[in-house]
């Protein structure tokens, strides 16, 4: 028996190019945020105080740690549930980001590039929620295609 792993047997292998291309995005960028969480973790601790926030919060945040991860993973290996807990991942930390950050996102008084400058990773979270969102149903069709 043969534990050669053979690319050709993975689902993402089987999909056209462009979908292929999104996968692989969208698992980059989602361990691009699992490296933000494991760095505040290794330099703060699970749960830390550092955050000034609920403890509700605090584990969600903590959460990710985990969750970013697993949906890079899931992207390869099931695309199909990959696609799904990477637009609930996103679609819920951008929106519990923006709730927790509503003051001093949306009532300062900072010009737009500075604004930029200082919440570039809240902007790059909502750039990449339109990504996942706008090319959900080409994905999720091709995946099936191939399946």
């Amino acid at each position: 028996m043969s534990y050669h792993f053979k690319f050709n047997r993975l689902l993402i292998s089987r999909v056209n190019k462009p979908t292929r291309l999104i996968l692989i995005v969208q698992a980059v960028c989602m361990l691009m945020g699992t490296s933000t969480h494991l760095a505040w973790v290794i330099q703060n601790g699970f749960l830390s105080e550092k955050y000034n926030a609920s403890l509700l919060s605090t584990l969600f945040w903590d959460s990710l740690t985990f969750l970013d991860p697993l949906a890079a993973i899931l992207l390869v290996f099931k695309p199909k549930i990959g696609l799904y807990l990477t637009l609930l991942i996103i679609v819920t930390d951008v929106i519990h980001n923006n709730l927790f950050y509503i003051e001093v996102l949306y009532f300062n008084s900072l010009n737009l590039l500075d604004w930029i400058e200082q919440y570039w990773m809240i902007l790059g979270q909502v750039i990449f929620l339109l990504f996942v969102c706008l090319t959900l149903k080409m994905n999720l069709k091709q995946v099936k295609l191939a399946a």
